[in-house]
């Protein structure tokens, strides 16, 4: 009231100016007063919301590092949020990414991860093994801490359990990392430790594997010389442990650090339930290599400085044993635990195993010439392919091999032993492939393409994705003994 009559004995103009001066004053504390109140209101959760935030809990997931919808936040708890990374640079620069943005090719996220990476010389230091291996002094914080999905799986993937051989030689950071993606509680791992690594190291990776009931280091580990029969053994001793443990599991997957999903658990099962006992072993027969198993390759082992290498001669090799027609393939496939078992007990699969110790690349035709049912059709093997081996379609593997054909699928022209190391560059072709497994990437090397393949992973296993195009698995010529 006094107000009102100070302001009226006031010159006009005066008045008019106090009066939209008083006004603007209380639009600006009616404004403050609804943000605030907004704010408290948006952190009590909705009961949708908390809703998934349990049932992300229970399936494993730490919802502190899942993103709502996309691709741009961390997947994972703490890694970008605490210290974990070498380099101070990738790490501040892992917080920008748009890891949805560089999957779809948007042209300039891509641009600038490309001027990142050059920047850096595409040269990243990984953690140093001994700082990961401290992590796995507490089990349960650093499964908690990593985002492993330990709690309960749906029913279809529960009743369908997997097996991985998982060959292992160096960078236990990169090991840990696809060890979180691919891990679920229902399936079984077995990790080959190549023996030529330090003791050290070898127990890092049994620390690892001791924080899980269902992850184990070979029983034998071999020395192993690229190219040569040790390669193939670390393979062999891995499935006799798989089969030897009793746990249930319906195929396995044999696969190398290096590499990375392109299928989520879910999808995996959707596939190979497809499969119904096929195999999915790479088979050749045009372009066989004759001199690698006509001629005699010896490996040398010595054993005090655990080191070796291969002896290339030109004596002849024998005969293979029951006249078997040897096949070029992939090392890397996908295998029915019924084929498993077969090439573990059968007398001609054994016969070959030791025929092929002085053979060169053994891996790359061990497995292809006992699925070959098209050129060795007295063999039983469960699951083989007795169509055109040249025809058969493979889908266990993404690789960008240098050769001119397939040069495109090798964006950034990076290869090591002549197999493409993938780049953010062909994240957009990686996350549309039929096939389960990409090989390789390189943390050290380009750490964006493999964040970004870990959020895709995760995210879509999050969603429940599903294998939407499942009829084109369906005619695949190796399922179901079609030719």
């Amino acid at each position: 009231m006094v107000c009102t009559v100070l302001v009226q004995n006031l010159d006009p103009k005066m008045a008019r100016a106090i009066r939209y001066f008083v006004y603007v004053i209380f639009a600006v504390t009616l404004s403050i007063f609804i943000f605030l109140v907004w704010i408290e209101r948006t952190h009590i959760p909705h009961p949708l919301q908390l809703q998934r935030k349990l049932a992300r809990q229970a399936l494993g997931y730490d919802h502190r590092g899942l993103s709502e919808n996309g691709l741009d936040y961390p997947v994972f708890f703490g890694n970008v949020n605490s210290k974990e990374f070498e380099d101070n640079d990738l790490e501040n620069y892992l917080k920008k990414m748009s890891c949805s943005k560089l999957i779809k090719g948007d042209a300039y996220e891509m641009q600038r991860g490309m001027d990142f990476l050059r920047l850096k010389n595409f040269t990243f230091p990984h953690r140093k093994d001994e700082n990961v291996a401290g992590d796995f002094q507490d089990c349960e914080k650093f499964k908690q801490r990593r985002g492993y999905i330990t709690g309960s799986q749906p029913q279809e993937e529960v009743d369908f359990p997997i097996a991985y051989s998982i060959l292992f030689h160096e960078n236990l950071e990169q090991l840990e990392r696809l060890l979180r993606v691919i891990y679920r509680p229902q399936n079984q791992y077995c990790i080959h430790v190549d023996r030529k690594s330090p003791d050290t190291l070898i127990n890092a990776v049994k620390t690892l594997a001791d924080c899980f009931e269902n992850v184990f280091i070979a029983s034998k580990l071999e020395i192993v010389i690229y190219a040569s029969y040790t390669r193939l053994l670390a393979d062999i001793n891995c499935m006799k442990d798989l089969v030897n443990n009793e746990k249930p599991w319906e195929y396995l997957l044999n696969m190398a650090s290096s590499e990375l999903p392109l299928k989520t658990n879910s999808e995996l099962v959707q596939i190979l339930k497809v499969f119904n006992g096929s195999n999915d072993i790479h088979e050749v027969l045009n372009l066989r290599i004759f001199e690698r198993f006509e001629k005699k390759h010896f490996t040398f082992i010595n054993e005090r400085t655990r080191t070796g290498y291969m002896i290339h001669t030109e004596k002849e090799k024998e005969d293979p044993p029951f006249d078997l027609v040897i096949t070029k393939g992939n090392a890397y496939n996908i295998f029915s635990r019924a084929f498993v078992e077969f090439a573990l007990t059968d007398e001609i699969a054994i016969d070959l195993l030791g025929w092929s110790a002085d053979t060169l690349t053994p891996d790359e035709h061990y497995w292809a010439t006992l699925n070959n049912l098209y050129s060795n059709e007295f063999l039983d093997t469960p699951g083989g392919y007795r169509g055109d081996p040249d025809k058969k379609p493979y889908i266990a593997r993404y690789i960008g091999w240098k050769t001119d054909k397939l040069k495109d699928r090798c964006k950034a022209q990076r290869y090591v032993h002549n197999i493409c190391v993938f780049s953010i560059a062909d994240l957009p072709v990686l996350q549309g492939r039929m096939e389960v497994i990409a090989n390789k990437f390189d943390i050290t090397y380009d750490p964006l393409a493999y964040r970004c393949m870990e959020e895709l992973i995760v995210n879509r296993t999050r969603s429940r994705a599903k294998i939407t195009n499942i009829h084109k698995y369906k005619k695949l010529l190796f399922i179901g003994g079609k030719t």
